[in-house]
């Protein structure tokens, strides 16, 4: 039986109030790399498009907009997903969203009833499990493989006849693996020998889509499996996490198409989730064909990387995302984060993404505060 509701919510909120605790009595001196909230600008262009955008802007720049967003707004982002995954996507099948957790929340709402089963893979996104108990959802958390990449295997044993989607992260949040085309292709053969009473809805979580730091190709599963449904967040790729700005995107292959775009809109309104504000839209069009500069973020990766593992760290070999996960020197990864809390450093335990025994380092500032918390962690490691 899956944890409830409020048995998901202690861990969450326990952290929350460590977080908290620490910043007020460490003040300037806290190191902050839980949340990946980065302290510094690695690319200005976004910024430079937003200022440009607010200063030209008049009432009719800012007025309402559908609930699946303005209607240029989104061709644009279908062209830039289009070529992205191959795929011809038009406008249609775009909806805007405040953030993915917004379009997630929707999907799950819009697309499934109370008692369709759900397979997660762990570890995974710490909200995950929290929307689906809150909705009714049984889910089952299938390990990934050690190396945290997918096993297809698991997948096939954990189906049950009321299995009725799928939710994968690509780039892999907490983790940063890549999953590369041979376990989407074989992820997608165990989803097409399940198709009664339907095929199995895939929800492709693409939130970290554009952080690629070492250029590691990041393959679409939406090209792999036909009745995929992909989930964008623009802010993680412009370092604007708070501007909330995010879409989903149906699957020109997915039956029905339009009438799950449909559905999609229409749980929009009936949750009161409106579209991303006027201006954020505006410069998701702007940006939605804009390589991201990663290569300072590709820096911090590789110094990290480098300290911890001469110190004896065990860090998970990845490619994408803000994060570095590494194996914690005890079982019990919450004391391991407490103790670090206590010296003024914040990680994530991996217990909050549903696996025990690891921790998770959100890169969100460079010397010589980052080198001052690696030389921490790399203390209380030894004292382990």
């Amino acid at each position: 039986m899956n944890p409830s509701f409020g048995e998901l919510l202690v861990p969450l909120e326990e952290f929350t109030r460590l977080h908290a605790n620490t910043l007020r009595r460490f003040g300037r001196h806290a190191v902050d790399l839980a949340f990946p909230n980065p302290q510094f600008l690695a690319d200005p262009r976004p910024y430079e498009v937003l200022a440009s955008l607010a200063a030209q802007a008049g009432p009719p720049d800012l007025r309402y907009s559908p609930f699946g967003g303005f209607t240029p707004v989104r061709r644009r982002l279908a062209g830039a997903l289009a070529k992205q995954h191959s795929l011809p996507y038009t406008f249609n099948d775009i909806v805007m969203t405040p953030g993915a957790t917004a379009a997630l929340h929707t999907v799950l709402r819009a697309l499934f009833t109370p008692g369709d089963h759900i397979i997660l893979f762990s570890p995974c996104w710490m909200d995950y499990p929290l929307y689906l108990a809150d909705l009714g959802l049984p889910y089952t958390l299938v390990p990934s493989k050690a190396d945290k990449h997918l096993d297809p295997g698991a997948v096939a044993a954990a189906w049950t006849p009321s299995t009725r989607g799928v939710i994968i992260s690509q780039p892999s949040s907490p983790t940063g693996v890549t999953h590369n085309p041979t376990e989407l292709r074989q992820l997608a053969a165990v989803l097409e020998r399940h198709t009664q009473p339907g095929p199995p809805l895939l929800i492709a979580d693409e939130a970290h889509a554009h952080q690629s730091w070492d250029c590691t190709p990041c393959p679409a599963p939406a090209a792999y499996y036909t009745h995929t449904l992909t989930v964008r967040s623009f802010g993680k790729a412009w370092e604007m996490q708070g501007q909330r700005t995010g879409c989903l995107a149906v699957s020109p292959r997915l039956t029905p198409r339009h009438e799950t775009a449909t559905a999609l809109l229409r749980q929009m309104r009936i949750s009161g989730h409106c579209a991303p504000t006027a201006l954020t839209q505006q410069l998701a069009a702007a940006l939605c064909e804009t390589v991201p500069d990663l290569s300072g973020l590709a820096d911090l990766q590789r110094h990290t990387r480098r300290q911890l593992r001469a110190a004896g760290v065990t860090v998970l070999d990845t490619h994408a995302t803000r994060f570095l996960y590494a194996r914690c020197p005890c079982a019990d990864d919450q004391k391991f984060v407490a103790r670090l809390a206590d010296r003024g450093v914040l990680v994530m335990p991996s217990s909050l993404f549903h696996e025990h025994g690891w921790f998770r380092i959100a890169l969100n500032l460079g010397a010589p505060g980052l080198d001052q918390a690696i030389a921490i962690i790399c203390e209380e490691y030894a004292r382990a």
